[in-house]
């Protein structure tokens, strides 16, 4: 088998962690990325290449992957076979280890956290007893709002962390040397993260990559599977957003500030991206307060 390909995740607009609650996307390549994966499988069956070995899923499992473990989840041949028109469907938070501050993560409260999250790097699979207890939580979460989507998160984990009913995925000497591809990803997501409030080109960003513009189209969407422009879009309308929160910024001023040199062309984007228009958005914004 190829490498695992680094794959760069984007935040999600008002969170610190990222939430799927989708059918899998069993069509990507195998990769890797920083951010820890919790996945609760919730309907069907899917096979998935994880570390240096090969697993199968069913609905009620939960697995934690830690920082950096190659994984790629796939068509069960057999259920698939069976149940043709089914999509596999499931729960997946995305989340750094220290995606609430260096200091929460080393609070000596925390400790058994920590300890869970070195159990991840070489990938965990729940047993049923303790997949059963955090199962109706996970349930939950999607109609919460997102404060109490990060109090469940923490609850799950903790939970999680105090348990032996589980299994390693990997063998005990297993490694995974992820320096090489990610110091161009990095550099990349670093120097976006820097300039998106400011004009960006392919031909910038290629130069950061050390590639010609055609080359690195085509590497920086085999990592994240999406154009860089959309990319781009995406990290500007998470910061409109943040914007939109607050009261003294109008539509228009949080368009600019955000990168974008069109009105029209950020209402598109914007609703593309949040399926709401930004006014519509920051209707919602207050309704929830």
């Amino acid at each position: 088998m190829l490498s695992p390909s680094y794959r760069l995740i984007n935040p999600q607009a008002n969170r610190s962690f990222i939430f799927k609650w989708e059918p899998f996307d069993l069509t990507t390549r195998w990769h890797y990325h920083p951010e820890l994966e919790l996945i609760y499988f919730i309907e069907g069956k899917v096979s998935g290449v994880m570390g240096d070995g090969f697993g199968e899923f069913e609905e009620g499992e939960v697995v934690l992957l830690g920082a950096n473990f190659p994984h790629v989840l796939q068509p069960h041949s057999e259920y698939t076979q069976q149940y043709p028109a089914a999509r596999p469907f499931g729960l997946i938070i995305q989340f750094t280890e220290c995606f609430l501050g260096e200091a929460f993560i080393n609070s000596p409260e925390l400790q058994g956290l920590k300890q869970l999250f070195d159990r991840a790097r070489r990938g965990v699979r729940f047993g049923r007893r303790a997949s059963h207890k955090v199962a109706e939580v996970l349930r939950c979460t999607p109609d919460q709002p997102d404060s109490r989507k990060l109090m469940e998160l923490l609850n799950v984990l903790l939970t999680l962390s105090e348990t032996a009913d589980f299994d390693y995925l990997t063998h005990q000497g297993y490694y995974f040397d992820h320096s090489r591809d990610e110091e161009r990803m990095w550099q990349i997501n670093q120097y976006v993260y820097r300039h998106f409030t400011e004009r960006i080109t392919i031909a910038d960003v290629a130069a950061i990559a050390n590639m010609s513009e055609t080359a690195f189209c085509r590497y920086f969407k085999s990592r994240t599977l999406k154009p860089f422009t959309r990319y781009l879009n995406e990290i500007r309308i998470a910061y409109a957003c943040k914007l939109l929160q607050k009261p003294n910024y109008t539509v228009t001023e949080a368009c600019f500030e955000a990168g974008f040199n069109s009105l029209s062309y950020f209402n598109r984007q914007f609703k593309e991206v949040m399926q709401l228009s930004p006014q519509k958005y920051r209707h919602w914004v207050a309704a929830k307060k």
